[in-house]
């Protein structure tokens, strides 16, 4: 580090700016601002605020931090598939030869708008996706989460496509792979995989969409509006909880689909025994001791109803249970 440090030996400092600054996990970033004289704290978040902006944050300043969230908002407003997906350099994404995209079920409009080929893919052009709803799908081969979530993806990215051809709205959905893959090889690896579009391993755009998005952690799935605007960040929560149902993820939709949950809950038993688990489970949702969670028994995030163990927290989406004959069960 070419900083400056508080010594190792000295604990009681140490003590004593930890519960000053009440940290709780690292990294922490602390930042202190001179005031009349004495150095007092007007930035908690320093760690996320350099995750944003980088170094355009400093000095830290109040009215520094308001220009850029006003920066942050016209990007924001000003937002199409155009400026995110292309550069000066490129105006195409990558997809897979025609024989695997057919065999995959990417429809025929993309193999009719892919005209070159580029390292043994289809250029597709990001002009031909204007006016579908898209999926940024943030991932990597050496992210474990990502590799379990990337099948499950696929399938329900399958039956979306069925499901929007068979109402007549043909390739009005697509997802695009924006990797975090550490070399070409594992990159090609992974996106032969899947049945959509990606971006090249290495271009610019890759980071760059992670911080315009402030994906914190992968797999993530973003989903963009016919307008190219951002609908949702929370796509692969989306379909953990409503599979394809989920399709076209506006707040109108997922606001449906809540109260068809809620419905359904009503016949739901008040609690239950599940044979990954040794005590009983109770029925809750968000306003009745549950909340986001992620699901013990598949690993995937949750949140709305679950049945919760309120002996030690193990939780599980109501899907997930598997009936156990509690005569059978030994308390370990």
């Amino acid at each position: 580090m070419p900083w400056l440090s508080i010594p190792f030996s000295d604990l009681e400092t140490k003590r004593a700016l930890n519960s000053k600054f009440e940290i709780e996990a690292i990294p922490f970033l602390v930042i202190l601002q001179p005031e009349d004289n004495k150095y007092e704290a007007t930035i908690h978040d320093g760690v996320e605020l350099l995750n944003r902006f980088g170094v355009q944050a400093f000095p830290f300043t109040k009215e520094r931090l308001e220009e850029l969230e006003m920066e942050e908002k016209e990007k924001r407003e000003s937002q199409t598939l155009i400026n995110l997906l292309t550069n000066h350099d490129r105006d195409y994404l990558l997809g897979h030869p025609a024989a695997k995209q057919y065999d995959d079920g990417v429809t025929s409009s993309v193999k009719r708008n892919a005209f070159r080929h580029w390292a043994g893919c289809l250029e597709v052009p990001v002009a031909s996706l204007v006016g579908k709803t898209l999926g940024l799908y943030f991932s990597a081969q050496w992210c474990l989460p990502g590799v379990k979530f990337t099948p499950k993806l696929i399938s329900i990215y399958q039956k979306i496509k069925q499901m929007v051809v068979h109402k007549g709205n043909e390739d009005d959905f697509e997802i695009v792979f924006v990797s975090s893959d550490r070399d070409q090889a594992a990159f090609d690896s992974y996106f032969n995989s899947m049945p959509w579009l990606t971006l090249p391993f290495g271009d610019p755009a890759n980071k760059i969409l992670a911080k315009h998005f402030d994906v914190k952690g992968i797999p993530c799935l973003v989903i963009l509006g016919p307008d190219g605007k951002t609908v949702t960040k929370h796509g692969r929560n989306l379909i953990n909880l409503y599979k394809e149902n989920a399709y076209p993820f506006t707040e109108a939709q997922v606001d449906l689909l809540e109260k068809q949950i809620d419905e359904e809950a009503k016949s739901l038993p008040k609690s239950k025994y599940h044979a990954g688990h040794r005590h009983e489970l109770g029925l809750v949702s968000e306003g009745t001791g549950g909340g986001p969670f992620i699901c013990c028994d598949c690993d995937e995030q949750g949140s709305g109803w679950a049945y919760l163990c309120l002996e030690c927290g193990y939780e599980v989406h109501t899907k997930c249970v598997r009936a156990v004959d509690r005569g059978s069960m030994v308390d370990s």
